[in-house]
């Protein structure tokens, strides 16, 4: 698990990427360059497939934001596969 600096305030992100996977390396990128610190559990791991199993998640990555799942494709703009930046914060502001 690695973990990006600490949130001043709201919810913990969680990331839970897949290894080779395109839309966990943009999310990722993308948190990373606005400055929005995040826990990396990979996807693969004990913890990782616990979570996923916890949360019902279906997609890589999974994402959690405080304890509610978010599918990546409801930040991602297809097939360009960008994050859509308002998106990200519409969710950041409403958890």
């Amino acid at each position: 698990m690695s973990r990006t600096s600490e949130r001043e305030s709201g919810p913990e992100i969680i990331l839970l990427p897949a290894r080779n996977c395109r839309r966990s390396r943009k999310i990722m990128e993308f948190l990373q360059a606005e400055g929005i610190p995040f826990t990396q559990i990979p996807l693969e791991s004990p913890e990782g497939q616990r979570l996923a199993a916890k949360h019902g998640l279906q997609a890589s990555p999974g994402i959690l934001i405080g304890d509610v799942s978010v599918n990546p494709f409801q930040i991602l703009v297809t097939p360009a596969c960008q994050v859509d930046a308002e998106k990200v914060r519409s969710l950041l502001d409403r958890t």
